[in-house]
């Protein structure tokens, strides 16, 4: 135990991201599972910046080698380590099917196949705005997510940016009366809007940065949002403020997505706190894991270097978020609507934070 205590303190030396003992074992267990340090990161559901460090860690102490290949192996050392601690292997029990999120995909074939149709010449994800989409499994699950909820079936949908494309996916199912899309990327905002046009969907994307005044046409004007912020807790507060800002009374929707790889508990717990105390709403919903990303071509070109476990390409879609779904409460309160700025994308628990600290 002293030794796993050893090993939290000094990550969190050096990465100022509290670390405890539970948060190493977590790492050994996805070790004793997997090779792949991707993988690894998936499994252990902490911070990036914490995960590499504790890798880092084992290796200088011959807990853990790294082969050529940039893939992970415990040594007979490690393993007698983890056997006095009495850590194994992590088991997977997630529903196949669903893939952990409750959403029955073999019903809505029709439209997994249509959105990837419509959107096979969609834009790439770029760094600029710090993108990585959703796979089509995903967004599908996204849009009867909120239709089992009641909130999207003729209802007025806002989405604070959508390089995922939940916007053509709702208008391809028929089900909301609009969509309306605040889009910072004018490759996203003219793709979305030529979509639509073409295939006769009642959605529309303007030019947006949530730093930006929402405009007053669209101030309590909507029913649902959908949002996929960046996470920093300035970013958070904005774009869910901006969301709430934008939502007509008590009663409706927030969806929004919120990861483990960049986002620490500590920051859970203080973003919760603003949910709960500043905007007043309820959280209804938390499902683990439910966004899955596709890996984006600028991942190794953005992140740490220094590590050559960290520079391996992935094997999976490591990247997933939790779902989280709101509800606005009699005087709830979304942020002041004036321009505000703010820090969007680095903190100390970012991907491009770490790409950026040697």
């Amino acid at each position: 135990m002293d030794d796993l205590r050893e090993i939290a303190q000094e990550v969190y030396q050096r990465t100022g991201v509290e670390t405890t003992v539970h948060d190493v074992e977590k790492v050994l267990s996805g070790l004793a599972g997997s090779s792949h340090f991707w993988g690894i990161v998936c499994a252990a559901r902490k911070p990036f910046s914490v995960v590499a460090e504790i890798v880092a860690i084992l290796e200088r102490k011959r807990l853990v080698k790294v082969d050529d290949k940039g893939d992970l192996h415990i040594t007979p050392e490690g393993w007698d380590f983890l056997n006095v601690q009495g850590i194994t292997a992590r088991k997977d029990y997630t529903c196949p099917a669903c893939e952990g999120r409750g959403i029955d995909l073999a019903k809505p074939q029709e439209l997994i196949q249509k959105f990837d149709e419509v959107t096979a010449d969609r834009p790439k994800a770029i760094i600029d705005y710090d993108q990585g989409f959703v796979t089509t499994p995903t967004v599908v699950s996204r849009i009867l997510l909120m239709a089992d909820r009641g909130d999207l079936q003729g209802k007025k949908l806002l989405l604070l940016g959508d390089d995922d494309l939940v916007s053509i996916a709702a208008g391809l199912s028929g089900m909301p009366r609009e969509v309306v899309v605040l889009e910072i990327d004018d490759r996203l905002v003219e793709y979305i809007n030529n979509t639509a046009a073409e295939y006769g969907l009642p959605v529309k994307a303007v030019r947006y940065d949530f730093r930006d005044k929402l405009p007053e046409e669209y101030v309590g004007y909507f029913d649902t949002f959908h949002t996929d912020p960046p996470e920093t807790l300035e970013a958070l507060e904005l774009t869910i403020g901006r969301g709430l800002t934008g939502l007509s009374g008590e009663g409706c929707a927030g969806y929004f997505g919120l990861t483990r790889a960049e986002a620490s508990l500590k920051k859970w717990n203080l973003f919760q706190q603003l949910l709960v105390e500043k905007f007043k709403v309820v959280i209804t919903d938390i499902i683990d894991n439910f966004n899955h990303y596709v890996n984006w071509d600028y991942l190794l070109n953005s992140i740490r270097n220094d590590y050559s476990f960290v520079q391996v390409k992935p094997r999976l879609n490591w990247y997933r978020s939790a779902m989280y779904r709101i509800e606005t409460l009699s005087g709830f309160k979304g942020v002041e609507n004036r321009s505000i700025p703010c820090e969007l994308y680095v903190d100390r628990e970012a991907l491009v934070y770490l790409g950026n600290q040697r």
